[in-house]
């Protein structure tokens, strides 16, 4: 059995201390080696070599979301386990961290729910699904970066990500402003920073780009 080694990573101090308290007291097994605040000192002590069997992080951070840490740490090609954990309802995030390589979301109401998928998640299983969406594994999540092609859709941000998932289903920018209740303009610039980030010639070829992406998760 492998050792239950844990790092977190919230933006919100008192969650932290939250979290660390209720582990401390009801799983013991749980050997919490750091805690970070914000994506990039969590990524900088990965670098550094401290790693955890599972990082249980927050989705929405600051700068840089729980998702794009994700994406992160898939693209360096590692087995890390990851738990996602939100205060808003899980089936606006389901999808984005399975896509990105996440083991498992849990509400942050659930302290008991979290913990269970901490140590599923650190024996190389996966949490519960989502409605419809079932969690890769650590090794499937490994696998599947590792075969992939870097094509810049991982680096988009989750609104960037939207916007592209509906371009792809032929909706137009104004279409797509109303659907999201934003201004057209505001469409735009995503999707042309969608363009930069990917160096998709057209939106034609972002869509493309996208819909392989989505291929290799098996959607």
């Amino acid at each position: 059995m492998r050792a239950n080694t844990l790092a977190i990573v919230d933006n919100d101090v008192w969650v932290l201390s939250g979290l660390m308290s209720f582990f401390s007291a009801r799983f013991p097994q749980l050997d919490i080696i750091w805690t970070a605040t914000d994506a990039d000192s969590a990524l900088q002590k990965l670098h550094d070599g401290q790693r955890p069997n599972v990082l249980l992080t927050d989705i929405s951070m600051g700068n840089v979301s729980g998702i794009e840490l994700i994406h992160r740490i898939r693209q360096q090609n590692s087995h890390l386990g990851v738990v996602a954990i939100t205060a808003f309802p899980m089936e606006q995030y389901a999808h984005a961290v399975a896509q990105a390589g996440g083991q498992a979301l849990v509400s942050k109401q659930y302290p008991q729910k979290i913990a269970e998928a901490v140590l599923s998640v650190g024996q190389g299983g996966v949490g519960e699904p989502v409605g419809e969406i079932v969690f890769p594994t650590a090794q499937q999540a490994f696998d599947i970066a590792s075969a992939s092609q870097p094509t810049g859709i991982e680096t988009l941000s989750p609104m960037e990500s939207r916007i592209v998932e509906l371009c792809a289903q032929g909706m137009t920018s104004v279409e797509i402003a109303h659907t999201l209740g934003k201004a057209v303009a505001t469409v735009n610039t995503h999707l042309q920073r969608a363009l930069e980030k990917t160096e998709a010639r057209n939106r034609t070829h972002l869509v493309v780009l996208w819909l392989e992406r989505q291929h290799h998760y098996g959607n």
